[in-house]
């Protein structure tokens, strides 16, 4: 395995679940840790090949649409280094909360002003991801998945020690529920843990068995 590829160790292969990816190779166009982790669960070798694009989208959108169109756009900019036996991943998550968005906090009091928008309230996360085949690589695959998550009432001081403590700078809402704040600040998740940490493994490994 060269240096680029990727699997957690002794981790068993779901390649006797998901015959069709014999002799193919999976691409994640990520530089999440959390994504890497949730695709190693899987047990099987992938590269992480992440792809550098302005996640800008059209104002228009709302809701789903907005990490369904991210995806794709990300989607689209690595098509250039996709060869015809990789499959390619990329991914999106954006938080809801009362019909607006919040996106990577820049400062550590944008931040915190997440975290107490956020505290005492039940908010939505949205992961989409898009799956290109090598084969048919004019075929993107798009789908989400929506999670409630709903947060305790937190207290200012808990948030500034979590945002100097945690850096949430590269998550959406300011916060990543596999940290501080899911062990002692969300009280309930409706629907998968997964989704809310970055990818919405079920239904990847839904895509990855219907290939084909």
């Amino acid at each position: 395995m060269n240096d680029s590829m990727h699997i957690l160790p002794n981790s068993p292969s779901a390649l006797p679940l998901l015959p069709k990816l014999e002799g193919r190779k999976l691409v994640l166009a990520s530089a999440s840790p959390r994504r890497k982790q949730l695709i190693s669960m899987l047990g099987i070798p992938f590269e992480l090949r992440p792809t550098d694009v302005d996640e800008v989208y059209p104002e228009s959108l709302m809701g789903p649409s907005i990490p369904r169109f991210l995806s794709e756009l990300k989607a689209k900019a690595g098509l250039s280094t996709l060869k015809p036996e990789e499959l390619l991943i990329t991914s999106d998550t954006v938080v809801q909360l009362n019909g607006h968005t919040l996106g990577k906090p820049e400062s550590h009091d944008e931040a915190v002003d997440m975290i107490m928008r956020l505290s005492g309230q039940t908010h939505q996360v949205v992961t989409a991801y898009c799956l290109v085949d090598g084969h048919s690589p004019e075929d993107l695959r798009t789908d989400h998945d929506l999670v409630d998550v709903s947060f305790l009432h937190l207290t200012e001081k808990f948030a500034n020690h979590y945002v100097k403590y945690h850096q949430p700078f590269d998550k959406a809402g300011g916060y990543g529920a596999q940290d501080l704040i899911g062990a002692c600040g969300i009280h309930s998740i409706k629907g998968s843990h997964y989704t809310v940490m970055g990818l919405p493994m079920h239904k990847i490994f839904q895509s990855l068995q219907t290939l084909d």
